[in-house]
């Protein structure tokens, strides 16, 4: 390196030490030397009903006071307001200071406000700062915003204008101490035109005619709260309910979808009343209101009193979008947001930090409660499937982060934002899951009681919430509760335990370490945690007493476990209560395959099936077994009839499968119909009323991958029962049954079908439905490239062809590329074109695949200007895919042809038995 390269060198770092220092140096936190106590807020709308405007106004009188000595400065938070004028009054009126807008001290980075004072204020005595401003009707989905739609009856548009204050939106809407542990009361006006009604936090008391079709709704004043939990609706809504007590507010025409949700909210706030012995009414808030609206940045926000929805998450219209998942859908939701006003509305975090206090709560109880509730979903099941195993993904990576962070590390807009992330909402809900099940559910409920009550209307840390849960802990269990607390809490990751058996079968040995994805991402490795271990042997099967038979302590090398007798098998973490992974030696394995392999599975709970298959395929991704291992350990599930095993396995499934070659498929199609012999038996292809919840999901997925991956019995099963029954099948299930049947001879008539809705929803179901015909020229022709189709309709409906039929993906691609232009043109872009291409290569694997791609960027990347580059990365990701099956699936292929081959006999003889009794099946219903 040259002295003069040296020296740029040199002063180019100086001059990023000097921007870091200066990042660093921004304070966006407020002194806290001024606190208010009451905000006095009036908002007016403009414009009217039909053209609400863009620009509203604000008046908002603060009550506030000092404890300090010699305060010359109000600081507080503003953002895209424009301040016309600042008064000061005393408690008695009296004008203290008029403080003209210009002598006003705005800091755009840190959204503070600093009102500069002539004279020091009084200690311990009230004012009134006192604003009157302008500011925006956004168009995003931040502060107040409008959103429209179109009236189903007279196709007119109509307008709603609602909040979101979450996180730091406040300050968007009126001057404020925009931080939650801030707390005041609000006392809310909202000025609106005629054909609007306004709902707010609390019971509307009055309205005021302010003449010219205008008019004034005042509220009650709330509970203190914080300023990110205010809301209000502007709208021509209809409210189903009491609106003195509880109701729903949606849109005229949507009153007769919202019955079940509205149900679902009359039970779920008794529910959280009598878990937590303190009645709703008792927090300070004698309204709970839902609303709804078409766009929101949330599926739903828990502000207190108004608790807000996306229109999907709780209108329910019949035989469209009223099946199961719809409805779980809605019970989650709600539950969530009703535990809200417990957990982050009376009792809140006091920093941004600390988001998991809130979150991890109301997805906890959002399972537990919804499960209480609502038993026939089987939530405390899939809490497993859908938040376990669901964020142990995240929770290894890098980028994730402990559920508590420093305060001083959570400063910028960005920092809060990163702290809304599963980490926060399912790794929390997991971590305080396992705390129930340690110390009981009785005491942890007599904890939380305790917790709530001590700090009601107050802020809180994660100490404040720990010293309840010690304080009920169960005495004889001998662990180190701080430190447990802050293993989990404090650190990122999770720990993976190995067993391995010794000593004819009776020692059991354990040992720990934090489990990566990527060892080499530059994740701390070394990080060990305080773990509970419950555990399970053929001895003694009991897999619901959750109670810790110890706890394996961090600073411990090898934990042991003694058997008297010898022990067949063995599996840890019962129901995976806890926040682990288990790694088993060989033999071990072996003898878990044999036992769950015995009828009834030799009473291994359906957790625990779940459990080691999705920790077996998270083994196989980072090499420390290989999917051959892992496919033969799932030839189990050919005896396996329960959903959540099965949603497990093909979720490992999906990812594996998707990287082999079409010739390969071939040997995965006979492997797959092989373990799925007894489900498809129970389950086959028709619904029926009789059916339980998880039996329609687990249905679905079952027809989905047997169809899909050409089982002839299935696909000639929905073809015989799609041209035998008019009705529509369940909402659940229609898209997968349409799909299956637009691969044979049902396309046709699906296209009718399809061109016939007027349902919004229907439509888009039958639209990717009938793109999985395998007649792609024809659909690619007539329908992607035609007109009338919107550009997300062509681009959903070209994945779908392909992703939903793995075998043509090259015919596809052949006939795309043939002329690149007619796509290019149907899609009105050269870069959406480039998407497409980017996506489906993302489906290559083989290497004459990747020639086939590299040639056509060679010879056609030119006509794609600067989306060229998306073309490239995509070529890239193509090798990438390609090394990586060819370095880690030859095994897998190897013991899949080898399975096959020996069975080959016995298998041509079960299908030609199958087929003998669809055959007779199929004419006896025809009878």
């Amino acid at each position: 390196m040259s002295s003069c390269g040296s020296k740029i060198w040199l002063l180019a770092n100086l001059l990023l030490i000097a921007f870091i220092a200066a990042s660093e140096s921004v304070d966006y936190r407020l002194n806290l030397n001024v606190l208010p106590s009451l905000y006095n807020l009036t908002i007016g709308i403009r414009g009217d009903a039909d053209n609400p405007g863009a620009i509203f106004d604000g008046e908002v009188k603060i009550t506030l006071q000092t404890k300090h000595i010699d305060v010359y400065r109000i600081t507080l938070h503003t953002d895209s307001i424009e301040i016309e004028d600042c008064w000061l009054y005393n408690a008695t009126g009296d004008l203290v200071e008029h403080i003209v807008a210009a002598r006003l001290i705005y800091e755009q980075e840190t959204n503070k406000l600093t009102v500069p004072l002539a004279k020091a204020m009084t200690i311990n005595q009230n004012y009134i700062l006192h604003f009157k401003y302008t500011g925006k009707v956004r168009t995003d989905t931040a502060g107040l915003f409008a959103v429209s739609y179109v009236e189903e009856q007279t196709k007119k548009t109509k307008w709603v204008l609602l909040t979101e204050m979450q996180n730091i939106n406040a300050r968007r809407v009126f001057p404020c101490f925009d931080e939650p542990a801030i707390k005041a009361k609000f006392e809310v006006h909202i000025g609106r035109p005629s054909g609007f009604n306004a709902i707010s936090n609390t019971k509307l008391i009055r309205t005021t005619n302010e003449g010219n079709n205008r008019f004034m709704d005042h509220f009650d004043m709330t509970p203190i709260m914080s300023t990110y939990l205010l809301a209000f609706v502007i709208s021509g809504y209809r409210a189903r309910g009491n609106t003195s007590e509880m109701a729903i507010y949606t849109r005229p025409e949507f009153y007769q979808y919202t019955e079940f949700s509205y149900s679902v909210a009359q039970r779920a706030l008794p529910a959280f009343e009598n878990i937590f012995q303190t009645s709703y009414k008792e927090l300070g808030n004698e309204l709970f209101q839902y609303a709804t609206t078409p766009r929101f940045p949330h599926n739903s926000m828990e502000n207190w009193g108004l608790v807000i929805f996306k229109d999907k998450v709780v209108l329910e219209e019949k035989g469209y979008t009223d099946g199961w998942s719809q409805k779980e859908f809605t019970i989650r939701n709600i539950v969530h947001e009703n535990s809200h006003m417990w957990f982050g509305n009376s009792v809140t975090f006091k920093w941004w930090s600390y988001v998991w206090m809130q979150e991890g709560f109301a997805r906890f109880y959002e399972f537990f409660m919804g499960h209480k509730l609502y038993p026939e979903h089987q939530l405390d099941q899939q809490l497993v499937i859908r938040k376990v195993q669901h964020v142990f993904s995240t929770d290894a990576l890098n980028i994730t982060q402990p559920m508590t962070s420093p305060e001083n590390s959570i400063q910028s807009p960005a920092d809060i934002d990163y702290k809304f992330g599963r980490v926060s909402f399912a790794k929390a809900a997991c971590v305080i899951r396992m705390w129930r099940n340690a110390m009981g559910g009785d005491n942890f409920d007599k904890a939380i009681r305790s917790y709530l009550k001590k700090h009601h209307l107050g802020n809180v840390e994660p100490k404040d919430l720990f010293a309840q849960l010690k304080d009920h802990w169960p005495a004889k269990q001998n662990v180190n509760l701080d430190q447990f607390f802050s293993d989990f809490t404090e650190q990122p990751g999770y720990p993976m335990i190995t067993v391995n058996i010794s000593q004819e079968n009776h020692l059991i040995g354990l040992r720990q370490k934090r489990f990566l994805s990527n060892p080499g991402d530059g994740s701390d490795p070394s990080l060990r945690y305080t773990i509970p271990i419950t555990f399970a042997t053929n001895l003694e099967p009991n897999f619901q007493n959750l109670t810790p038979h110890m706890y394996f302590d961090k600073v411990v090398d090898v934990a042991l476990i003694y058997s008297k007798e010898p022990i067949d098998w063995i599996i840890l973490n019962k129901q995976q209560s806890n926040y682990y992974r288990v790694f088993y030696d060989t033999p071990i394995l072996r003898k878990i395959q044999e036992a769950l392999s015995k009828d009834g599975h030799s009473s291994i709970a359906v957790e625990n099936r779940a459990q080691l298959v999705n920790d077996l395929f998270n083994f196989a991704s980072v090499g420390m077994i290989d999917y051959a291992e892992v496919f033969q350990f799932l030839e189990y599930l050919s005896k396996e009839v329960e959903y959540i095993p099965w949603f497990a396995a093909y979720d490992g499934l999906q990812d594996v499968v998707r990287r082999l070659t079409p010739q390969q498929l071939t040997h995965f199609e006979k492997y797959l119909r092989d373990i799925t012999a007894a489900v498809y038996s129970k389950l086959g292809v028709f619904w029926s009323s009789e059916d339980n919840v998880l039996d329609v999901y687990n249905r679905d997925m079952q027809v989905a991958w047997l169809c899909k991956f050409k089982n002839s019995d299935c696909n000639r099963q929905v073809t015989f029962n799609f041209e035998g029954n008019l009705n529509k099948p369940s909402p659940d299930y229609r898209e997968t049954f349409y799909c299956a049947a637009a691969r044979s001879a049902g396309y046709d008539r699906l296209l009718d079908l399809y061109q016939m809705e007027t349902n919004f929803n229907e439509r888009d179901l039958l639209w990717k439905s009938v793109s999985c015909t395998r007649d792609y020229r024809r659909h690619y022709q007539n329908e992607i490239l035609n007109s009338s189709t919107s550009v997300f309709q062509k681009t959903v409906g070209l994945a779908q062809m392909y992703q939903q039929n793995p075998d043509l993906i090259t015919s596809i691609y052949l006939m795309i590329t043939e002329d690149i232009e007619l796509l290019a043109d149907a899609l009105g872009s050269w870069s959406k074109t480039a998407d497409v291409l980017s996506n489906m290569a993302d489906y290559f694997t083989t290497r004459e695949q990747e020639k086939l791609f590299s040639d056509f960027i060679d010879k056609d990347s030119k006509l794609f200007g600067d989306s060229a580059v998306t073309l490239k990365t995509a070529l890239s990701t193509v090798n990438k895919n390609v090394q990586w099956a060819e370095q880690r699936l030859g095994k897998l292929v190897n013991f899949l042809i080898s399975r096959n081959g020996a069975a080959a006999v016995g298998l041509t003889m079960a299908t030609t038995l199958l087929m003998m009794m669809s055959t007779v099946l199929s004419f006896l219903l025809k009878l």
